[in-house]
């Protein structure tokens, strides 16, 4: 069996990377299963590898509307009457579909490293939807004076590569893009390792319905979602963390407001026993809700929760034990399980 490798050197926008690495994937091997596809996270790049015959023009299934995220990845684009270029979803089909051997064969190269820039020849908008970091202003110092700031620009074998990725990895939570949510999130995991169609598998069956009360109990809520399904398919995928983008609504477009990386070591110990995945799953069900409106001691245990899940201390803790027993004599809640609780105290941080 044919076996061939791809390199996407990484740049400073993670989620950019990320998306390039599970586009080239899609690229490769489509929705195919005859292709084997593998992403290994090798630090300074993402490794990819097929076996199999590599096909010679693109799979047209991947700009299907099913399954994908193509309705929110182009948001912030302003369609103007005089704008001659296509819309960036069609110019993405025309670049990977005139030159997909050409793209490639780009990626078999060690060196290929991308372009990036204010302006870039033959360049591409680098969306914020697809790495808030690239929003107009966000890397720039401005004193004494408001301007909106520079658009940064990528080359287009690179931003069309993300594209595929961004279209076909990032999560939405839809029942967060309601009018009384203050916040967008975009969400991807990055993969240590990841056989492309298990990590296809685990994004068609996770239950995108996330607790809207911020933007952190979102991320937290996707996580343990995550941790609690990759665990059936350990063997072929493998996340380190999840990145994240945030953006707040705002009368016109919506606004930076923030991203990184969530490490899922903390919650990936808890899943390797029963009694730490049961607690998973206790907190994904009950403690967790996903109507954003929410108030009371419901919210608080939420909220103490997530500060306790991102720095899992003792103080934070404490903090969260304080307004869960709080609950429990509200008969809002229960009482933890035993095992479940001694496990989450295994692996609490003492300083």
């Amino acid at each position: 069996m044919e076996t061939h490798r791809f390199i996407i050197n990484k740049t400073s926008f993670d989620m950019f990377d990320v998306f390039r690495a599970y586009g080239l994937a899609y690229l490769i091997s489509g929705f195919e299963k005859n292709v084997v596809t593998n992403i290994f996270d090798n630090d300074y790049a993402f490794i990819i590898e097929s076996h199999g015959k590599l096909p010679t023009k693109l799979d047209p299934k991947l700009f299907e509307e099913t399954g994908s995220s193509w309705s929110v990845i182009f948001r912030t684009f302003k369609a103007r009457k005089d704008l001659k270029a296509p819309h960036p979803r069609k110019d993405a089909e025309n670049v990977v579909t005139q030159e997909y051997n050409h793209l490639l064969d780009l990626h078999k190269k060690s060196d290929f490293i991308p372009q990036i820039g204010k302006k870039v020849k033959d360049g591409r908008t680098l969306y914020q939807t697809m790495d808030v970091s690239a929003a107009k202003g966000y890397r720039e110092e401005k004193r004494d004076v408001y301007h909106e700031g520079s658009q940064i620009e990528v080359d287009k074998y690179s931003w069309a590569t993300a594209v595929i990725g961004a279209a076909w990895s990032s999560v939405w939570p839809q029942n967060l893009m309601r009018k009384d949510v203050a916040f967008l999130i975009c969400l991807v995991p990055n993969p240590k390792r990841a056989l492309l169609i298990s990590h296809r598998d685990v994004q068609n069956r996770l239950d995108k319905r996330l607790c809207g009360i911020s933007a952190n109990t979102a991320l937290i809520h996707y996580a343990l979602k995550l941790v609690q399904l990759v665990r059936e398919k350990s063997d072929e995928v493998e996340y380190d963390s999840i990145i994240f983008n945030v953006m707040q609504k705002t009368g016109q477009q919506p606004k930076p407001g923030g991203g990184g990386k969530y490490g899922l070591d903390f919650l990936e110990k808890l899943a390797r026993t029963n009694a730490g995945l049961y607690a998973l799953e206790n907190i994904d069900r009950h403690l967790l809700p996903t109507n954003p409106r929410v108030k009371g001691i419901q919210q608080d245990v939420a909220l103490a929760l997530t500060d306790f899940l991102l720095r899992p201390n003792l103080e934070n803790l404490r903090t969260f034990e304080s307004f869960y027993i709080r609950g429990q004599i509200t008969k809002k809640l229960y009482p933890w399980e035993k095992g479940q609780l001694e496990e989450i105290l295994n692996h609490v941080e003492i300083a």
